[in-house]
């Protein structure tokens, strides 16, 4: 049994073949993600940290349902993911893509976009898709524009509303804030928390950024090499790492603020 858990994964797996060798016939294996097991709170937070290459995204994924893995378990509300319906999967878990101009289709309007994940017959549909628009803090009249008519932060807010759109109880972002300005990632952090708490979502929060993390998450995942090397409560990780990883990570942290309610 999950008790209070919504999700967790036990000893999942993921490798991947990338092909033959120069000097030999044999077939190269890589351990994308190696034995991790993680669990995330209802209505909590989990950050997953590492540098790039380290299975976090390739988790997430899996997780997600957008990549099948080798061996292992993953459970959502007690049940295995392997007996959800990529349809029943669809609205429990979201993810949110580090880039959410490549994620939205630029020949579609804002409002098409959001429509089309929102899965009602109820004919007052564009005003459903305005509510959820306005949940993210956009206008009305953002539903008439195209993605390339607006800045990142607010395709980003575009992309969560979809999220949102769905009904989805876990969200997972990759990477969401890297490719925004710093005042601009601070905002959409808080949107993150406030949707949190207005919605009781639970996030899965993917990031190269520990500082970031341990402002927001209540537990922390490093991976290395597709390894989960250390896990733990966030300010236990931050303030007494025990890998020489972690340590490392921390250490490259700069000394810097971004001045929002979550730091």
């Amino acid at each position: 049994m999950l008790n209070n858990f919504i999700l967790k994964t036990v000893n999942v797996n993921k490798n991947f073949c990338t092909g033959k060798t120069f000097f030999s016939n044999k077939t190269v294996t890589v351990a994308a993600v190696n034995n991790a097991s993680i669990e995330l709170k209802r209505g909590g937070i989990l950050g997953i940290a590492g540098e790039s290459g380290s299975g976090k995204t390739t988790l997430a994924k899996i997780i997600a349902g957008l990549m099948d893995y080798d061996s292992g378990e993953i459970f959502i509300d007690d049940r295995n993911l392997k007996n959800y319906s990529r349809y029943e999967l669809s609205k429990k878990i979201q993810m949110i893509f580090q880039d959410p101009f490549s994620s939205l289709n630029p020949k579609l309007s804002i409002g098409t976009t959001i429509a089309e994940a929102i899965e009602t017959k109820n004919k007052k549909l564009d005003d459903i898709a305005a509510n959820v628009l306005n949940l993210v803090g956009l206008s009305g009249d953002t539903m008439q524009k195209y993605p390339h008519q607006f800045s990142g932060g607010q395709r980003q807010r575009i992309a969560i509303a979809r999220a949102l759109a769905k009904d989805a109880e876990i969200i997972i972002a990759d990477e969401p804030v890297s490719s925004l300005d710093i005042s601009v990632q601070a905002q959409i952090m808080n949107l993150f928390l406030d949707l949190k708490e207005n919605l009781g979502l639970s996030y899965i929060i993917i990031s190269h950024d520990l500082n970031l993390l341990s402002a927001v998450s209540d537990n922390i995942a490093i991976m290395q090499n597709g390894k989960i090397i250390e896990y733990g409560q966030s300010e236990k990780i931050m303030n007494r790492p025990e890998n020489p990883y972690t340590q490392k990570l921390i250490s490259a942290i700069p000394v810097m603020s971004l001045g929002s309610k979550f730091l």
